[in-house]
């Protein structure tokens, strides 16, 4: 008898994918062959619950049949489909209420069920499996006469052919006297339209279902490769002369090959990979190159334009060439001395660094301040930074600084620069010779011999002896001569 049929719960999907797993029907028979003893339906087990189907006239009756409570379509790798097209193979998964058989006390390895219809292809038998005894007596004595089984049949690999929806069961018997049952359920998810007939074929549309284009970031004036996965979505018929092409923003170009490739025929749920060699010029400083993937095809039947198109951006970023240069500190440093040490900076990139900031670690260093801000560096210029120093202990005196920085990408990076120096204490002067050198006193300077600056000494004291001797000569000469002039007047 013709039934509609409703969709499983999650319970019933889960006990069908038991089954759509390498389980043998034997191994499944083999395992049900001692059901439960009957008890009250309030306490034993029972197949998961399910969202019926609409049943037999019979269902609480004993002399009923067998029938079908709840169904489900998967596809082979056992997702559930809500569409079934001419030509699809899937899995069709029945939770059968079987009173005849319970009444016959027939094992489960003695039941075999089979497809007879010309609109399903299905060879061989039904699996069976979640084997269970139970029983509904309405008045609550659990009557034998009101025994029944549950159970679930996967039909795996069956393919539609069309002409309608309604899927007939046979249920036959291995040595009992059982006569054959025969039921049928409809499958609702079956799309009765012939894929061959154009004026109801559709054509899938064309998208771009994966890209990848290698690292996060790709750096200007390197290589990379834009891999794409082409997806043909569901519809009834085929594409044919299906292309994908690029259109490239400036500063972009191919390495090889060519902006556009063939992919030929697609059927619908297909997929197709395809792939470009691309560079981005060693002055691109776009930071993003967005990249337009274009897709065109035709209905194999129709012959229906099929076109999309989708928009890959794809992270450019310059290299970063930011770098620290020399260090400058001084030779002599004295304990409680002030004294600085600078570190020279250059940003050789063709992006701007932003929000760099300098710290200064270490020991021995008597820094008041150790943290600078000094904001953006353009490219192509050069600074630098320094920190004032007051050690207090002779010895040596270590430090690091710092420069931490945002590169054009906005990842935070850091540079560090290293050094060390001896710090000496203050020299004491007890003496001329522990004297600072800048108070000693100045020496006549060795290029003139002592001996001539004696000679010279000597040479001056005698002049002034003859000169002495000269003059007293001549006062005593002319002191002669007055008393000579004297005597004569007398």
């Amino acid at each position: 008898m013709k039934r509609s049929v409703l969709k499983l719960t999650a319970s019933l999907l889960l006990a069908a994918a038991l089954f759509v797993g390498p389980v043998a029907a034997p191994a499944l028979a083999a395992e049900a062959t001692a059901p439960p003893a009957p008890e009250s339906s309030s306490s034993q087990q029972t197949a998961p619950e399910s969202t019926p189907v609409p049943q037999d006239p019979g269902t609480a009756n004993p002399t009923g049949g067998a029938y079908v409570v709840a169904a489900t379509v998967t596809d082979v790798a056992g997702g559930e489909v809500s569409t079934v097209n001419w030509g699809d193979k899937v899995n069709i998964v029945l939770k059968i209420v079987d009173r005849a058989s319970a009444k016959f006390n027939v094992k489960p390895e003695e039941i075999v069920a089979r497809v007879n219809s010309s609109v399903f292809t299905f060879t061989g038998t039904a699996e069976i499996g979640q084997f269970y005894e139970e029983n509904d007596d309405p008045n609550g004595q659990n009557d034998p006469a009101y025994n029944y089984y549950s159970y679930v049949l996967l039909f795996r690999d069956v393919i539609y052919n069309g002409g309608g929806n309604t899927l007939p069961i046979d249920l036959s018997y291995i040595d009992n006297a059982l006569p054959m049952q025969q039921f049928s359920v409809t499958i609702g998810q079956c799309v009765d339209e012939d894929p061959n007939d154009p004026s109801k074929a559709r054509a899938p549309s064309l998208i771009v279902r994966q890209s990848s284009y290698g690292n996060e970031t790709i750096t200007a004036g390197n290589p990379f490769t834009l891999s794409l996965t082409v997806y043909a979505a569901s519809g009834t018929e085929s594409l044919s002369d299906v292309v994908a092409s690029l259109t490239l923003p400036e500063g972009v170009t191919m390495t090889g090959g060519s902006l556009s490739t063939y992919l030929g025929s697609m059927s619908p749920q297909s997929t197709r990979d395809v792939s470009f060699s691309l560079q981005a010029s060693a002055g691109f400083t776009g930071g993003v190159a967005d990249i337009t993937v274009n897709l065109v095809g035709a209905g194999a039947l129709s012959g229906n334009s099929v076109t999309g198109s989708t928009v890959i951006s794809v992270p450019i970023s310059q290299p970063d060439r930011f770098e620290v240069g020399q260090l400058q500190i001084s030779d002599t440093i004295y304990v409680g001395n002030s004294t600085s040490v600078t570190l020279n900076f250059v940003n050789k990139g063709k992006n701007p660094v932003s929000n760099l900031e300098a710290t200064i670690s270490g020991e021995n260093l008597g820094a008041d301040l150790t943290q600078q801000y000094i904001g953006n560096v353009n490219a192509g210029t050069e600074n630098s930074v320094d920190f004032d120093l007051m050690p207090m202990e002779a010895g040596p005196m270590t430090g690091t600084i710092t420069l931490t920085y945002e590169a054009e990408d906005g990842s935070l990076k850091t540079v560090t620069k290293d050094f060390s120096a001896t710090v000496m204490d203050m020299p004491t002067y007890d003496d001329m010779g522990m004297m600072d050198p800048s108070m000693q006193v100045e020496q006549p300077s060795a290029g003139f011999p002592v001996w001539g600056i004696v000679l010279i000494l000597v040479a001056v004291i005698a002049a002034v002896v003859i000169v002495v001797v000269v003059i007293r000569k001549k006062k005593k000469a002319a002191a002669l001569a007055s008393l000579e002039e004297d005597d004569e007047d007398l």
